[in-house]
Parts: C-alpha cells; sequence; structure tokens
C-alpha cells in the first residue's frame, strides 16, 4: 500500500495538494512547509498526536489516497492508515511501531529504543512474547529473593542473613525448651507467677484499706479542725481569765467570815450601849431613893455610865459603818461581775459563774490544745497560734480532699490494715525468692527477644511478631514463628529457583528465535553495499543487542561505528524490519533529510539501495532541503522531484 495523494486544506499555514509517484522527491528551502507536511501526514495516517513537539495543536484537514492491490482508497473522517492495514491484511500495526521504522525525521536513521523493539518485532513476527518471559522471570526471581544469575539468595531483605539468624535462633530456642522440660523450669515459672498473684492481691487489698484509712483520716482531721473552731468561737464568747482573777480577788478581799463578826459586833455594841443608858439612869436614881444628897456621889454613877453608853455607842457605829461599807463593796462586785458578762445577784452567785467559766475555759483550753497539736503533726502545720493552724489547715485539706476516695468504703481497722501490709510484704518476699531463682531463666529469655527483634517477621510471612516473649509458653510460640519464616523463605526460593529455571530455558528458546528477525540476511545484504562489502552481517548479539560484522571476524555495536556508518546500518535495519512487518506486502518509508549525515560517496549508495527498494515494490517518499541529495535520488533512484515554495 502506497502513498499517491496528499491534500492539505489546513494545517497551520500549510495548504498544500501532492502527488507521489513510487520514487519522489519532494525540495523546499527552510520554512517552506516540510517539517509540517510531516507531521500533517504522520497524524493523518496514524490518527497519533504524540507526535514529538507539534507545531500545530489542531488536528490536518484534509485527506490521503493510497493505493493498494485492491485500487485506490481514500482515507477521510478519521479512518488512518493503521486501520486499513487491519482491514485489508488483518494485521495490526501501531502508531510507535509505523514511526520507529517507515518514518525518518531530522536526518537520525536510529531505531529508538532498538532492544525493546526488537523484541516487539519478532514477537510479533514469530508469535512469541520473550519480553513477558523475561519480565515475569525477573519477578520471579525478585520474589524468591534471589540473585540474577547464581540464583543464591540474594541481599534484598537481608534474606540469606535473615534466614541463617531465624536458622540459628529457632535450633537455640529448641535446645532450652528441652533444658526447661528437664529442669522443671516451667513449674517454677508457675510458683513465681502464684507468688506474684498473691502478692498483686495482697497490694491491692492494702491500697484498699490504705485509702479507707485515708478518708478516715481526713474525716478526723476535718472534725478535729471544725472542733477547733468551734472551741475557739464559744471560748472568745466566754468571760475574759483576766477578768474572772480580778473578780475572784475582789471577792477573797470581801473575807465572808468577816462580815458575820461585823454584823455580830454591830448587834452586841447595840445592845451594849442601851445597857450602859439604863444603867447610868439606874446609877443616877439610887441615890436619890437612898436619900443621899452629896452630888459628887449622886453625879458619879451616870457620868461613868454615860461614859460607858458613849463608847459603847462609838463602837456601834463603826460596826455599823462597817457593815455599811461591805454592802456597797458586794454590790460593785455583782455590777462588776455584770459588766464581764456573769449574771448573778450576789458574791456567792458571782463566785459559783466564776467556777463554772474556769470549768468551760479549761475545757476549751483542751480541746484547743489538743486539736491544735492534731492538726499541725498530721498536715505538717508550723504555726503555733491555733486561728492561724485553723486556717492552714483548711488550705491543705482543701488539697488532700483531691487525693481522698470517698467511695472506698472497705470495714477499716488498724490491724486488719497491718495484717494485710505483712501479707504483701510476705508474698513479695516469696516472689522475689521466686524471681531470683529464675534470674538467669529471664536473662535467657531476653536474649531470645532480643535476637528475634532482628528477624523482620513481616517481610517474610506477612505477619508482624506481635508477641511478648516473657515465658516458656511465648517462647514455644516464637520457635512456630521461626520455623515459618525459616520455611517461608527457602520455600519461596526453592519455588522461584525452579520457576525461574524452566522461565529461562523458555526465554533461551525463544531468544533463539529472535535471531530469526535478521536471519534472511537482507539486513546484511543492503549494509554491506552501502559499505562497499566493509560489513558482512547483521544480527542480534545474545543480550538481544544489534551487532555487525566486519570481514575480519571482528563484531561491533551501532555506538563503536561513525556516524554515517551508523545512519547506513540503520537504514539496512529499517529496509529489513520494514518488509518483516509488513509480511512481504509493498509499503512505503517517508523520510525527511534521512541521509543529512552522509558524505557524497555514502549518498549516492544510499541512493542506489533506495532505487534498489523502490525496483523491489516499496515507495520512498524523501523531504529534503539538500540539493545534492534531490539530485542524488533523482539520478540513481529514479525520483520525481516536486518543488515547494516558501509560506
Amino acid at each position: 500500500m502506497k502513498l499517491r495523494e496528499v491534500h492539505v486544506d489546513r494545517y497551520g499555514p500549510l495548504r498544500e495538494t501532492l502527488q507521489f509517484g513510487d520514487a519522489h522527491v519532494v525540495y523546499g528551502p527552510n520554512e517552506s512547509g516540510k517539517t509540517l507536511l510531516v507531521e500533517s501526514l504522520l497524524r493523518s495516517l496514524t490518527g497519533d498526536r504524540r507526535v514529538a513537539q507539534p507545531r500545530v495543536d489542531e488536528p490536518p484537514e484534509g485527506y490521503v489516497v493510497l493505493d493498494g492491490d485492491e485500487g485506490e482508497h481514500k482515507l477521510a473522517n478519521g479512518e488512518t492508515l493503521l486501520d486499513r492495514y487491519a482491514e485489508r491484511y488483518n494485521f495490526e500495526l501501531t502508531p510507535a511501531e509505523f514511526r520507529n521504522v517507515f518514518v525518518v525525521r531530522d536526518g537520525d536513521l536510529r531505531v529508538l529504543d532498538e532492544q525493546a523493539f526488537y523484541r516487539r518485532v519478532t514477537d510479533r513476527v514469530v508469535g512469541i512474547w520473550t519480553g513477558d518471559i523475561e519480565t515475569v522471570r525477573d519477578r520471579v526471581v525478585e520474589r524468591g529473593r534471589l540473585t540474577p544469575d547464581e540464583r543464591d539468595l540474594s541481599g534484598r531483605d537481608d534474606a540469606a542473613d535473615q534466614r541463617d539468624l531465624a536458622t540459628d535462633l529457632l535450633a537455640d530456642v529448641e535446645a532450652y525448651l528441652d533444658r526447661a522440660d528437664d529442669e522443671g523450669l516451667d513449674a517454677a515459672e508457675r510458683a513465681c507467677y502464684e507468688a506474684a498473684r498473691e502478692r498483686r492481691e495482697a497490694e491491692a487489698e492494702v491500697e484498699a484499706l490504705e485509702a479507707a484509712k485515708a478518708r478516715e483520716d481526713y474525716e478526723q482531721l476535718v472534725k478535729a479542725k471544725g472542733s477547733l473552731e468551734r472551741s475557739l468561737d464559744e471560748r472568745a464568747e466566754l468571760p475574759d481569765e483576766r477578768d474572772l482573777d480580778e473578780l475572784s480577788e475582789r471577792l477573797d478581799d470581801l473575807a465572808t467570815g468577816s462580815e458575820d463578826e461585823l454584823r455580830r459586833r454591830k448587834a452586841w455594841y447595840r445592845r451594849a450601849t442601851l445597857a450602859a443608858l439604863l444603867a447610868g439612869v439606874v446609877a443616877a436614881a439610887v441615890p436619890l431613893g437612898l436619900g443621899v444628897d452629896e452630888p459628887r456621889l449622886v453625879a458619879a454613877g451616870p457620868a461613868a455610865f454615860g461614859v460607858v453608853t458613849l463608847v459603847a455607842l462609838g463602837a456601834y457605829r463603826s460596826a455599823s459603818n462597817a457593815v455599811g461599807g461591805l454592802e456597797r463593796d458586794r454590790e460593785a462586785v455583782v455590777e462588776r461581775a455584770s459588766e464581764v458578762g456573769i449574771d448573778a445577784y450576789d458574791p456567792p452567785a458571782v463566785r459559783g459563774a466564776i467556777a463554772d467559766y474556769r470549768e468551760e475555759h479549761d475545757n476549751h483550753a483542751e480541746v484547743i490544745q489538743g486539736n491544735t497539736e492534731v492538726l499541725r503533726q498530721w498536715l505538717d502545720i508550723d504555726a503555733e497560734d491555733p486561728r492561724e493552724v485553723v486556717a492552714e489547715a483548711g488550705d491543705a485539706l482543701d488539697t488532700r480532699r483531691a487525693e481522698i476516695d470517698f467511695d472506698a468504703d472497705r470495714e477499716f481497722t488498724e490491724e486488719t490494715l497491718e495484717d494485710a501490709r505483712e501479707r504483701a510484704q510476705a508474698a513479695d518476699e516469696r516472689e522475689r525468692e521466686r524471681r531470683e531463682t529464675l534470674r538467669d531463666h529471664r536473662r535467657q529469655i531476653e536474649r531470645f527477644a532480643e535476637r528475634a527483634g532482628g528477624v523482620r517477621f513481616e517481610a517474610f510471612t506477612g505477619d508482624p511478631l506481635d508477641l511478648t516473649v516473657a515465658n516458656l509458653g511465648a517462647l514455644a510460640d516464637l520457635a512456630d514463628r521461626l520455623r515459618a519464616v525459616v520455611d517461608a523463605i527457602e520455600t519461596d526460593a526453592d519455588v522461584s529457583r525452579a520457576a525461574a529455571t524452566v522461565l529461562d530455558r523458555m526465554a533461551a528458546s525463544e531468544h533463539e528465535k529472535m535471531a530469526t528477525l535478521f536471519a534472511d540476511g537482507e539486513a546484511a545484504d543492503v549494509f554491506r553495499r552501502v559499505t562497499d562489502d566493509r560489513y558482512v552481517d547483521v544480527g542480534l548479539a545474545d543480550d538481544s543487542r544489534l551487532v555487525v560484522e566486519l570481514a575480519s571476524g571482528e563484531r561491533l555495536s551501532p555506538a563503536e561505528l561513525s556516524r554515517g556508518t551508523r545512519d547506513q546500518l540503520y537504514l539496512a535495519v529499517r529496509v529489513a524490519l520494514g518488509r518483516r512487518l509488513m509480511e512481504g506486502r509493498d509499503g512505503f518509508f517517508l523520510m525527511d533529510d534521512a541521509f543529512l549525515s552522509a558524505d557524497p560517496e555514502r549518498l549516492q549508495r544510499q541512493a542506489e539501495v533506495l532505487g534498489d527498494l523502490v525496483e523491489s515494490g516499496w515507495q520512498v517518499v524523501y523531504l529534503t532541503c539538500k540539493p545534492d541529495a534531490r539530485d542524488a535520488l533523482a539520478e540513481r533512484a529514479g525520483a520525481d522531484v516536486t518543488e515547494l515554495t516558501p509560506l
């Protein structure tokens, strides 16, 4: 199938209609639309917009006419050359394959990503899928954590080291489990756990009782603080002790016994005065009755008794005054007692009230002293004054309240608490003794746990080691996990090794088939001709890379060739690959200054090769701005020439 006509209604600034013969040169200077023409053709023929750095975003408008064994066919309405191939010849060609073989742009004849491309072409030509086989093999090797060549365990996930680590640890664990069984470490371990359980229970009992005690102590301290506050307040309302002392002293000064004496003396002096007066009257009357007329004798008796009367009267008045002063002092004491808050009607009542108040003072003093000392000691208070103690106790109790469990309603006594403490201590001592016995056992288990930390269980079994290795039961579980790791590593390696071996054989067999890609010698014939017989063969090396062979037998890669020779090689390769892909049918090559780097002599030989290609039934459309390339193709390949004008 060949190109016969290209009509571009619009592609950027390009507006062009061209008819092509089997050998055709489109010649034009720079900026005459050659690149736009190639882009337009590629997009029209393949429907693929993935053109390297396209100059126009919009798709081309126009059509392409093809000429095949069924006659001419116009591509329109989005139909592509590749669609036509699939419909007419029942084979698929991808846009990438079309661009990589049948289109040469920018003077670069290389086949892009040639190793992968040769494999794809071989897969298409001979019906094999070498790349898939090798991909599966590589993944199998990777899954088994094997080295690519020797198929030993590789460094991936440190598989070899991990297997050795798990194997050694498993052997040590199994040996220790046997020893533990012989020495009865399991029973000793259980006894240690039993002692630990007893200790925990006793400690829980102690904790509960201490919480109850703390609550009781707190409540007692609250009561002590309240009692202290009440005593201080009540004592403050009592008469001051200094006032009581003063009243007591004044009561003592009243001398209750002298008051009775004064009253008796007052009565006696009163009687004495009356007796003296009576005696004086009698003394005056007797002499007169006897007829004594001596005045001196008559006056002597009354005078004597008058003196006695005066003396008695003075003593009476003194006693009377003393009794009156005592009455006033008693009234003053009662009045003073009322001032200090004692409600009494006489000194004895005052004295009785003083005794009562002193007793209350003593009671409050005892309460205040006792509660103050309790609060100071239990709450660690430095203050001495009871009022300050009350204030600091309030703050301390507020702080302590947050620490009290008011739900702690255990029956509590000091005896039960002490008993629980003794049981906890005894259980702790038993546990310590048994733990000492198991100390080496524990250390060994800890060492096993540390070594197990170096095994990446999840990487090999899919599950992490969510196991705390703290006893023989857990150690037995660890042994099971280690076996799983070793089995997983070795099983993966064995299975992957066997699968990789099978895939290696398949790949080797399929690789041999890849040699058929250049087995017909067409690439070698073309390359030998354009290099003037300097190179005698073209093929694939063992690694599926392209190599050429000199007449001397030396083999070279394309990278070791000069630019011109490398272009000649890839021209030969494209011709051979094109015929392979087209399965013997005619096709066309679209070349945009493909021989840009060729010297004049090589240009002539390359033009002859294209002429031979055209003679064999292929079409070549060559776009160039080089007059020498135009002339060489016109002369050596018989190409028609169409000249473009600048846009």
